[in-house]
């Protein structure tokens, strides 16, 4: 029922954002996802069969593309460390082709799971709400293989950056192989404040709380699973949730509101 509420009322959210994070780090910036290319509402951008179309509705001007949006912050793409995709939707990789234009040299990271899923089987990946007919030419990711060490409730990750202040972990449900972030943030006051950055893990924090995996995805006990490690991780350490979806997410990042998971569902018997 929940993918067919998602298909019959185009309705079925209000208004929410597309974010895109740029994380600041001595070797230099990482950026977690590219947000929607701003062609995506030309015409013959998208396939007349596409689901993006049937599902959502995009606002966006040129000025909102990534390579814009990085420009008005003073970074140049080449500038860039490193590239993380949470996963290959339209909304989380549709401005990749204008980066790696710019920022060729850029390594652009992505989970083998996901690659082996949609990389690997572009007519799937349309199916599934990608555009491989804009990822950039000859689109080779560097894959992550969560061989490092355990993180929170997690028993493996991928370091992104070398001293580990930057780390990939799977978060599996709303696609497969999709990839979160943790990041430790140095404040200036000598303290760490620890991110989460969730992608489409969970589209907000309400429906984190509630445990909801979201109604487009093919596989909700997996969601769930990764749900719930979200929240154990909360109760471990003190943890800014960050939703790439959530109208808040700006408020909790510069406030550094820390997430207090409600009790995990019970059941009796």
């Amino acid at each position: 029922m929940r993918l067919l509420r998602s298909f019959a009322d185009r309705q079925w959210s209000e208004q929410l954002p597309i974010g895109v994070f740029l994380i600041s780090h001595p070797d230099g910036p990482v950026l977690f996802d590219t947000g929607e290319s701003p062609l995506c509402n030309t015409s013959g951008y998208l396939p007349v069969w596409s689901p993006t179309k049937k599902l959502s509705q995009v606002t966006i001007e040129p000025k909102d593309g990534v390579v814009e949006q990085l420009r008005s912050h003073g970074v140049e793409p080449k500038d860039l460390q490193a590239i993380v995709i949470s996963h290959l939707h339209g909304d989380h990789a549709g401005g990749l082709k204008d980066l790696t234009a710019e920022a060729p040299n850029v390594p652009v990271y992505v989970s083998r799971q996901h690659w082996e899923a949609y990389g690997k089987h572009p007519l799937y990946a349309s199916i599934q709400g990608c555009t491989p007919q804009h990822w950039p030419k000859d689109f080779s990711p560097k894959l992550l293989d969560f061989t490092d060490h355990a993180v929170g409730p997690w028993k493996e990750s991928s370091k992104i950056t070398s001293d580990g202040k930057i780390i990939a972990v799977a978060t599996p449900g709303h696609v497969p192989g999709h990839s979160s972030l943790v990041v430790y943030g140095d404040n200036s006051d000598g303290t760490v404040t620890t991110y989460f950055l969730t992608g489409d893990a969970t589209y907000g924090i309400d429906v984190l709380d509630k445990e909801e995996p979201d109604g487009i995805n093919s596989d909700p006990m997996t969601a769930l699973r990764s749900l719930g490690l979200i929240k154990e991780f909360a109760r471990q350490t003190d943890l800014v949730v960050l939703p790439s979806h959530d109208c808040d997410t700006p408020r909790l990042l510069r406030d550094r509101v820390p997430y207090k998971p409600t009790p995990a569902h019970t059941e009796s018997k």
